[in-house]
């Protein structure tokens, strides 16, 4: 029986990070033990590359798995020097503090996108490959893991395009049949507020809190505001 602390939505909170899973008793040590991310490692945060370099080391010595979310897919565009698509995302999704953290340079405008691109991939050259080989989704036991969400009523939901599973809220769409999807990419306070609950003190736990309904589990816990990551623990017979 393995034992898999999962989490998403790491946004370049290292610290929040290492607390968290010393709080929830993962021991890298420990056969049993594994760590899976749902995606969202980087942006907003000041530590992405070390949230990088932290879940690397693990997944290298087969102590974590990590998923696609579609903040990875920044990245991605930034090495296809897809610069508008950048500069929209500095402008709107904290990609910037991505950029400084690996490059090691002070973003300076659109001037200053080819030198970084080029300090990044000289400082981490696994970087690109790694990303754009990241898996959609686990299925395992009874289980689905991932990042956004799926059309669970469509039969060929597994063939759902990356852009909708990375993009996608859960919470609006209906659940598997005979799964339980744990994801990410929503923030628990904006479902909650969706219900009508409007409370959003960083005081309050149960803001923040996994929500577990039938069928999904959704885990983000918006780091940069609750400075929160949660971790939440399955069992699986069949390990990742």
């Amino acid at each position: 029986m393995q034992e898999v602390f999962v989490v998403s939505d790491i946004h370049g909170h290292y610290k929040e990070l290492v607390t968290a899973l010393e709080e929830a008793g993962f021991d890298e040590n420990d056969d049993n033990h594994h760590l899976l991310c749902l995606g969202d490692m980087f942006d907003r945060g000041q530590e992405s590359k070390e949230v990088y370099l932290f879940l690397r080391r693990l997944e290298k010595k087969g102590k974590a798995t990590v998923l696609l979310g579609n903040h990875e897919t920044f990245l991605i565009e930034f090495f296809a020097s897809k610069d508008d698509r950048v500069l929209f995302n500095i402008a709107h999704n904290g990609f910037q503090t991505t950029l400084e953290s690996f490059s090691g340079l002070p973003y300076r405008g659109k001037h200053s996108l080819a030198v970084m691109r080029e300090t990044i991939r000289a400082r981490f050259p696994e970087l690109k490959d790694w990303l754009k080989n990241l898996p959609l989704f686990i299925e395992k036991d009874d289980y689905v893991f991932l990042h956004g969400g799926v059309d669970g009523s469509d039969p060929d939901w597994r063939n759902t395009p990356e852009e909708e599973i990375v993009w996608n809220y859960q919470s609006r769409l209906p659940a598997i049949p005979g799964k339980t999807i744990i994801c990410g990419h929503e923030r628990i306070p904006h479902i909650h507020m969706a219900k009508g609950f409007t409370s959003h003190s960083t005081d309050d736990e149960d803001v923040f809190a996994p929500i577990e309904e039938k069928g999904v589990v959704h885990i983000d816990a918006a780091v940069e505001t609750s400075k929160r990551i949660n971790v939440y623990r399955v069992k699986l017979q069949d390990p990742l």
